[in-house]
C-alpha cells in the first residue's frame, strides 16, 4: 500500500470515530440534562419550596460544562484529522498523531485505529508522505 492509502484509510476511521463521539456525547447530555431536571422538579414538589428546582438547573449547566470538555477533546481533533487528511493541508500529520493518540484508550477497535496511524505518522513513509506533499504544496 502506497503512504496516500494509508492516510485515506485512517482518514475515514477518524472520521468514523469523530461522528460516534459527537453523537454519544449528544445522546448521553440529552439523557443526563433530562434526569437532571426530572431531580429537580422531584426534589421541589417532595419539599414544597419551588427553589429547590435549582439543583436540576445546577445539574444541567455541569452537564453541559462536563459533555461540551469532552467533545472538545474527543471529537475536534478526530474530525480535523479526518478532514486535513482528506484534504491532505498542513498539519495533517500532527492532527492525525493527536488523533491516534485519543482514540487509543477505546478498546478493541480504536486501539487498532490508534497504533496503525502512529506506526504510519511516525515510519519513514508516513514521514516521507507529507514532507514530499508539503514541500510540493508551497
Amino acid at each position: 500500500m502506497t503512504g496516500a492509502d494509508h492516510n485515506k484509510i485512517l482518514a475515514i476511521g477518524f472520521g468514523a470515530f469523530a461522528a460516534i463521539f459527537l453523537f454519544t456525547f449528544l445522546l448521553l447530555l440529552i439523557v443526563t440534562t433530562g434526569v437532571f431536571v426530572a431531580l429537580g422538579i422531584t426534589f421541589a414538589h417532595e419539599t414544597g419550596d419551588n427553589t429547590q428546582a435549582g439543583i436540576g438547573v445546577l445539574g444541567g449547566v455541569v452537564t453541559a460544562i462536563f459533555y461540551g470538555v469532552l467533545g472538545i477533546i474527543c471529537v475536534i481533533p478526530t474530525a480535523m484529522a479526518a478532514w486535513k487528511m482528506l484534504k491532505r493541508r498542513k498539519r495533517a500529520r500532527l492532527y492525525g498523531i493527536t488523533a491516534s493518540i485519543v482514540v487509543v484508550p477505546i478498546f478493541p477497535l480504536g486501539t487498532i485505529l490508534g497504533v496503525y496511524g502512529l506506526w504510519f505518522f511516525f515510519s519513514a513513509e508516513g514521514k516521507s508522505f507529507y514532507s514530499n506533499y508539503i514541500s510540493a504544496s508551497t
